[in-house]
């Protein structure tokens, strides 16, 4: 009975040593900042920094070996960490950086249940300071990884990932951007890059491997990116939209395998959608100029189809249903107009308009 008394209490006195390895350092400068640090298992270690007034910040950690760090430089910040689980990676750095000065009312938080996670969001200061902005990072899962830049004022950014081995980076310069990044699966990708103001961007990913990436530079653009959008059955598409100038949108949707859509809009007020389903289908769109249109269908296997519109309000329509049908849409001038439908198998379709005002229709079918 001695015996077993005696290893009992080495075990509690094993326990005890080992939940001591928890590390907290809290530094603060300034007036009315708050911290709040919870620390549950064992090695894990927290890094608060604040300087100014009235910033607020708080760390729960459940687990062992997780890591955080939380700077906050300037007034009514508030960051917020959630670990439970083992060697997550949470940083949170808002108005730290170079040519940080006033950066105030910047809300973080990032949340992580799971393993191995990462999540880290930078809200950096411009010559004027970054305020406002809002970013939100929550993972579900393991070995997932994302990133969110913030620079300018009016900010939003979500990113949430289910699953295992996710990445998704957020990057935005300017004011009142927003971004909304969701990803169920794994080994999904997707990228945000946005510069100007009011830009809009939402990204959902449901299945396996599928890479999305979206670039916006000017002011008031929009983008929508689904893949896999049936519930969980998306696996390995692609989607690359460029949007250069102001009042572009893009749709794009994505169901069933290997699906790729490339749109690429230069000008003001341009309208691309693209609907995919099925397996292995291509869709280009290029467009240059302003208030040019074009929708793109494709359902089945291996059908491939090119949009190229070069100048002011042309308007292209292409329905593809079958297999291996193939239709290349080449408008150069203003104010034209193609409408292509074909339905069942291995049909080929060129249009070629030069000039203005040109009208096409082109149905074929087996």
């Amino acid at each position: 009975m001695k015996k077993v008394m005696l290893s009992a209490v080495a075990l509690m006195c094993g326990t005890l040593m080992f939940a001591q390895f928890n590390t907290s350092t809290v530094n603060q400068t300034g007036a009315g900042n708050l911290s709040d640090v919870d620390q549950t298992g064992a090695i894990n270690a927290s890094t608060v920094d604040q300087v100014g007034d009235g910033n607020d910040s708080d760390v729960d950690q459940v687990g062992i070996f997780n890591n955080s760090d939380v700077d906050e430089l300037g007034n009514d910040n508030e960051a917020d960490v959630l670990q439970t689980g083992n060697s997550n990676d949470a940083d949170i750095h808002q108005g730290f950086g170079g040519g940080a000065s006033i950066n105030d009312d910047n809300t973080a938080s990032v949340t992580q249940t799971g393993d191995l996670n990462i999540g880290h969001i930078d809200q950096y200061g411009d010559t004027d300071g970054s305020d406002g902005n809002y970013s939100a990072i929550d993972q579900l899962g393991d070995s997932n990884n994302a990133y969110n830049y913030q620079e300018g004022d009016l900010n939003i950014s979500y990113q949430t990932q289910v699953g295992f081995t996710n990445e998704s980076y957020v990057y935005q310069w300017g004011d009142s951007n927003q971004s909304y990044d969701s990803q169920t699966g794994d080994d999904n990708d997707s990228n945000v890059d946005q510069w100007g103001d009011n830009n809009t961007a939402q990204l959902v990913q449901n299945g396996i491997n599928n890479d999305s990436y979206v670039y916006q530079s000017g002011n008031g653009n929009s983008s929508l990116t689904l893949q896999g959008f049936f519930g969980a059955g998306g696996n390995d598409h692609i989607s690359t939209v460029d949007q250069i100038g102001d009042g572009n949108s893009s749709f794009v949707g994505q169901h069933g395998t290997a699906n790729f859509s490339d749109v690429d809009q230069t000008g003001d007020g341009n309208n691309s959608f693209v609907g995919q389903i099925g397996l292995t289908n291509i869709s280009d769109v290029v467009q240059t100029g302003n208030g040019n249109g074009s929708s793109v269908d494709q359902l089945g296997d291996d059908n491939d189809s090119d949009v190229d519109q070069v100048g002011d309000d042309n308007g292209s329509n292409v329905d593809q249903d079958g297999f291996l049908q193939t239709s290349i849409v080449n408008q150069l001038g203003n104010l034209n107009m193609s409408d292509v439908t074909q339905s069942g198998n291995n049909h080929m379709s060129t249009v070629n308009q030069l000039g203005n005002m040109n009208g096409s229709i082109v149905i074929q079918n087996n």
